[in-house]
């Protein structure tokens, strides 16, 4: 730590909570986050010791994400209000809007990127099924060629119920992703114009996440203390702490948001969230349904699943 900058580890130290919640502040609010140089470690320039501090305490005081970032700006400066962002070249500059905007581009692509993965993980998984019922069909054909017929309708089934087998979906010159469903359908997203097929809203983030109970009810989790555990706050715990280093796409179905999210060793989880209202008139997203490799789990599966990663924020 010097008089001018500080790390990740600084401010936790600064702050009295772990580096994780740094991170997490200044995933929250990167807006009034100032980064000196991009070299490792990350430094921040003068001011963001006493930026986390204030978040700190706001959050004790159970304020949401919204009613921070209001204070935050009346109180710290930031990227919105400091419009130059880069340094100063000899005929050029770069404003925060031509910064914002190739952020977004850039992160865009990244989503882009992982439908290409989470397409790749079930043609692959088709694959393979294929080739074992053709390994098995070959066997038998040559033990007794009449009992070959069942093999064959396996084959005949994996190739109708996908479609065929699925190519590798790319990101053409106008910048469009393409998710392929088991059934056949398929989505095209526009990078440049669409950025609500790419990123449920905010608010939507924002919202307390819940799942059916034994009984049928709504069940919530406590998250940070004094705030309930949010949609935001699962996705980040799957991507970042159960499915190290995955990569994550989302995309819509119908009225629900799909999270598709893949290690570069790991199986693949698509999580299913609706925005709905619970008997008491609260506005929840409710995650009701898991399918791991394609296979859609039981109730119990998905009851385990959210516990366990609910469960994550106490270990950090």
């Amino acid at each position: 730590m010097t008089d001018e900058t500080f790390t990740h580890r600084d401010l936790s130290s600064i702050t009295g909570v772990s580096v994780t919640t740094i991170k997490s502040y200044r995933k929250k609010f990167p807006e009034f986050f100032f980064i000196v140089g991009h070299g490792k470690p990350l430094r921040f320039r003068k001011g963001a010791d006493k930026l986390c501090l204030r978040i700190r305490d706001l959050f004790n005081s159970n304020l949401s994400v919204k009613q921070i970032r209001d204070k935050l700006l009346t109180e710290f400066e930031s990227v919105k209000q400091n419009r130059q962002l880069s340094e100063k070249t000899e005929n050029t500059k770069v404003n925060s809007d031509d910064f914002g905007k190739l952020a977004r581009t850039t992160a865009q692509m990244m989503n882009g990127l992982a439908a290409l993965v989470t397409a790749q993980a079930k043609s692959e998984q088709r694959l393979a099924r294929i080739e074992k019922y053709l390994k098995e069909l070959i066997q038998s054909q040559s033990e007794s060629p009449s009992g070959t017929n069942d093999l064959l309708q396996e084959i005949k089934n994996i190739l109708t119920s996908s479609g065929g087998l699925q190519q590798p979906e790319r990101v053409t010159a106008k910048k469009v992703v393409t998710i392929k469903k088991d059934g056949g359908e398929s989505e095209s997203y526009s990078l440049d114009t669409d950025n609500s097929a790419i990123e449920p809203e905010r608010d939507f983030l924002e919202l307390p996440v819940v799942i059916h109970s034994d009984t049928g009810e709504f069940l919530g989790m406590p998250g940070r203390p004094g705030q309930p555990f949010t949609l935001e706050e699962l996705v980040n715990m799957v991507i970042v702490h159960k499915e190290a280093n995955s990569s994550k796409v989302w995309h819509k179905q119908g009225r629900d948001w799909v999270l598709a999210v893949k290690a570069p060793e790991g199986r693949l989880h698509e999580l299913y969230f609706s925005r709905t209202h619970t008997p008491k008139g609260n506005i929840v997203s409710f995650f009701k349904r898991l399918d791991i490799d394609s296979v859609s789990q039981s109730h119990a599966e998905i009851l385990s699943f959210f516990r366990e990663v609910r469960d994550l924020i106490d270990s950090i």
